[in-house]
């Protein structure tokens, strides 16, 4: 007879069983949120290769409205892949949303690669459309899309996501939308820079409501989506969208609640190096660029000893042919590290120097050195200018004689780098100075305190002049926001040059092109004939001459040739402007809202 206990157990065994394995099903049909993200990713990437063959279909027949709605939803399908594209196909993402500018290498100048992708596809269904010759070229570019769009979905079966790199991922999306996106970077014909950012931080609030979005961070998603989506989708729309309170507003918070939520998940923060630093609380945090990612390898550490050093070094004649200058003679500390002159004094009586002195201030943020950018690193600048025959005309080799024989700068030598034996060398010369350039950043102007949250400390038309200079003045579509150089965001490690066709002379009536080529000079590439590196415009009120030639006095006459389009829209003739040449009719107040918007981009205290 069996027992009542060993009958239970019996029966016991198939609840058991299936309880198991219900459970087990259970287990695996709810996936991981970095599954979820894939899931995501492969959907969305699916639906744009779908619209892309749609739009492919429709191309050669469809009329202007048809295109460019065909258009809209390709480029809203990207825009929801653009976090995961950008981050792990950065080559890709160039070839399918990038500059409408050619590209060319050092080593083959004549082999220029033109460019392709959404950006040339608007150019052509938003200024052409209606041109029945323009259809092939909009059949082409689809056909380069589609190929990238293949390319990216034979990737796809190996991508795998990690919790930290999504969330590093949308950080840097994030930073993009800011500074590219709400600028109208990616969308200068079309004007719908504000409808695809709603559309990106849809994305957002998608992929981050996979791992638990917090109600704070969601409603912030939501609102940010809401303020951006009802500035329209018209050109007044772009250029009235109020973006210093949407960043205040809007971004800020929600920088600051993606970064609550990383923590709070213990999801870990990369360690990679990078410009703005992957564990910042945004990009207008006071500790978020990283000097030392703009450095070598081999770079000083920025020790107390090692800057007075570099600092009694700049202010040192010795480096300069028979003591004539030292670095502080055109680098003067008073005028925001700059001399105030349109072009310094050469040392040879037969030579000139062409171009304008730049502020040392903020330098080191920046991936490469001189108006050209023919160095990366400041060390190779340093010893490019004392060995300048016009500009400081030294030798180091000498420079280390005469050191030696000042005994303080043994002593000094000693103490910055003391685990070296013979520390008086050329190498350490280089690497002091550069340390104490590194040390010259500025960024806390009122400007930075506002986007920190202080409202109060800008004025009504500081406010207007940074809305248009992110808006209707474009001038934010090569000066990223928060450098205000030409550091490419959110990266900041690739740097731009810009062709203006910078005037020879004020004159705009019978106006001339200076003669001075450039970057075109290095390398003898077409495209960058009168070409230079966009510079920084933050104390930009203190570093007067301005342009590569110090042909400008003031600040008023610089946008006052931009407002023109250059030296194209000046009637000169400029092929490879990069600058657009129509005019932007800003208006008196306008301009006078931007010269005031830069003035409070300054660190120096009157």
């Amino acid at each position: 007879m069996i027992s009542i206990t060993a009958h239970l157990q019996t029966l016991g065994r198939p609840l058991l069983l299936g309880f198991a394995v219900l459970l087990f099903s259970c287990t695996v049909l709810r996936k991981t949120p970095t599954e979820q993200v894939k899931d995501y990713y492969d959907s969305h990437l699916a639906q744009l290769h779908t619209a892309v063959l749609r739009f492919l279909e429709i191309s050669n027949k469809a009329d202007a409205a048809t295109l460019r709605a065909n258009f809209t939803a390709c480029r809203a399908e990207y825009k929801r892949l653009e976090f995961a594209i950008e981050y792990y196909y950065p080559n890709a993402a160039q070839r399918l949303n990038g500059a409408v500018l050619p590209e060319a290498e050092p080593s083959e100048p004549e082999q220029v690669v033109p460019p392709t992708g959404f950006q040339v596809l608007e150019e052509y269904v938003y200024d052409s459309a209606d041109d029945p010759a323009s259809h092939g070229l909009i059949c082409q570019e689809l056909e380069n899309i589609l190929y990238q769009v293949r390319y990216l979905q034979a990737q796809a079966p190996a991508l795998t996501f990690s919790e930290a790199e999504i969330f590093d991922a949308v950080r840097l999306n994030l930073y993009r939308l800011a500074v590219k996106g709400i600028s109208g970077f990616d969308s200068p014909v079309a004007f719908a820079s504000l409808p695809e950012a709603a559309i990106t931080l849809e994305g957002v609030g998608e992929v981050l409501s996979y791992f638990e979005l917090p109600l704070s961070l969601k409603v912030e998603v939501e609102r940010s989506i809401t303020d951006v989506r009802t500035s329209g989708t018209t050109v007044s729309g772009f250029n009235q969208f109020d973006r210093a309170a949407f960043l205040v507003r809007d971004f800020k918070p929600l920088l600051s609640g993606l970064h609550a939520m990383q923590r709070a998940k213990s999801i870990v923060f990369l360690q990679t190096r990078r410009a703005i630093r992957p564990t910042a609380v945004s990009l207008f945090a006071a500790d978020a660029f990283d000097p030392m990612f703009f450095a070598p390898s081999d770079a000083a550490p920025a020790t107390p000893e090692i800057l007075a050093l570099g600092k009694a070094l700049f202010q040192e004649p010795a480096l300069s042919g028979e003591g004539r200058r030292t670095c502080a003679s055109c680098h003067i500390p008073d005028r925001a590290y700059t001399d105030g002159l349109k072009v310094n004094s050469s040392l040879l009586p037969d030579v000139t120097l062409k171009r304008n002195t730049p502020t040392l201030l903020n330098a080191s943020l920046q991936p490469a050195q001189f108006y050209d950018g023919r160095v990366l690193f400041l060390e190779d600048q340093i010893h490019e200018v004392v060995s300048n025959k016009a500009e400081m005309g030294g030798h180091l080799d000498e420079v280390t004689n005469a050191l030696r024989r000042k005994k303080s700068y043994s002593k000094q030598f000693s103490k910055a780098f003391p685990n070296e034996d013979k520390p008086l060398t050329e190498r350490n010369i280089r690497k002091a100075l550069a340390a104490y350039i590194r040390s010259l950043i500025r960024l806390n102007s009122r400007f930075d305190q506002y986007m920190r949250g202080d409202t109060t400390i800008l004025s009504e038309s500081e406010v207007d002049g940074f809305n248009l200079f992110m808006g209707k003045a474009k001038c934010g579509t090569c000066h990223y926001m928060p450098l205000f150089n030409g550091a490419v965001a959110p990266l900041y490690d690739k740097i731009e040059s810009e062709v203006l066709g910078v005037l020879a002379t004020t004159d705009t009536i019978r106006p001339s092109l200076d003669t001075d080529e450039g970057k075109y000079l290095l390398h003898k590439i077409a495209h960058q004939r009168y070409a230079f590196k966009t510079p920084t415009i933050r104390n930009a009120n203190h570093t007067a001459p301005y342009m590569h030639n110090g042909v400008y006095l003031t600040l008023k006459e610089v946008i006052d040739f931009y407002n023109k389009g250059g030296g194209a829209g000046l009637g000169l003739e400029v092929s490879t402007q990069t600058l657009g040449e129509d005019q932007l009719r800003l208006t008196k107040k306008e301009r006078q809202s931007l010269i005031d918007f830069i003035g409070s981009l300054s660190d120096i205290r009157e």
